[in-house]
């Protein structure tokens, strides 16, 4: 049997050889990338790091392609030890032991992206600032703030003594004031300028008053209503300067009859008489010119 068809058993024992060495040399060669974050562990007390890794760091697996596919990345994350961390740069060569978990036995970490890391230490330091609330927005039409306070305004803040030492005060995250028309009232976060900062405690209860906002506005040659026995008035018009909230006075239109004369029952002849301003209630007038005007009655001169 081993002499029938010679050529055709030696092209199978080839195709066979060929097909278990591509198998084994994939297996052995396969290679994977993964993204793993870092966390830092056992930072010695009184320290801190000002420049936490934030993006991840790409590893190069390579063993059998079978247990590289079973590597679940979004479990996994580098855990750098800090226990000989000093003051300043420090310089931290990554390696396959800082995998977490371990890795099977069968693969390797051949290559590190970046393959170090420098982190920068500090002296861990707290200092008690003052809280400032972050008003974003308008209020609607007519309203101001009035006033605005935060309880506490006063925060532990720990961090980097270098940092802790060029900050003045901590401010909340944006409180939207945007179309408000009344007391806004509500427990923020912090803002938090650097990831090395904590603040204790991290959430304050934040009031802001709103009032309605006064204005003065013009309102250029207004008619003098006159009773019908005034032949003339001179000047016929008058300049009138208001004064109130600037809700009431954005959309405001004097009535015919706001503006009229002091006196009635006048004789005939030339008078000089007193202008009366009729304003809705809340509005003050700041101005009429002229306060003055001369009438004349009948057939008077």
């Amino acid at each position: 049997m081993l002499r029938r068809n010679p050529g055709l058993k030696l092209l199978a024992l080839a195709a066979a050889v060929s097909l278990w060495y591509s198998v084994t040399k994939t297996e052995r060669d396969a290679e994977r990338i993964i993204e793993l974050p870092v966390s830092l562990r056992k930072i010695p007390d009184g320290l801190t790091v000002t420049n936490p890794p934030t993006k991840a760091v790409s590893v190069t697996l390579r063993g059998p392609r079978a247990i590289l596919d079973n590597v679940d990345e979004r479990k996994s994350r580098l855990l750098v030890n800090l226990a000989s961390l000093q003051l300043g740069d420090n310089r931290v060569d990554l390696n396959g032991t800082m995998m977490n978990p371990d890795l099977p036995r069968s693969l390797k970490a051949i290559r590190f992206e970046p393959p170090s890391l420098t982190l920068l230490a500090d002296r861990l330091a707290m200092r008690r600032l003052p809280v400032r609330a972050d008003l974003a927005g308008a209020p609607a039409l007519g309203y101001t703030v009035a006033e605005s306070t935060v309880a506490p305004d006063m925060v532990e803040v720990t961090g980097p003594a270098r940092m802790l030492a060029e900050l003045k005060q901590v401010t909340t995250e944006p409180i939207e004031l945007r179309g408000a028309s009344a007391t806004v009232e509500r427990n923020v976060l912090l803002d938090r300028p650097d990831q090395a900062l904590t603040f204790v405690p991290d959430v304050v209860r934040v009031t802001v008053t709103l009032e309605e906002a006064v204005a003065a506005r013009e309102f250029p040659g207004v008619p003098i209503q006159v009773p019908a026995e005034v032949k003339g008035v001179v000047p016929p018009t008058v300049d009138l300067t208001v004064r109130g909230s600037q809700r009431l006075l954005h959309n405001l239109k004097l009535e015919p009859e706001a503006v009229h004369l002091a006196a009635s029952d006048l004789k005939p002849g030339k008078h000089t008489v007193d202008v009366v301003v009729d304003l809705p209630k809340g509005l003050t007038l700041l101005a009429c010119t002229p306060p003055q005007v001369t009438v004349r009655v009948g057939g008077g001169r």
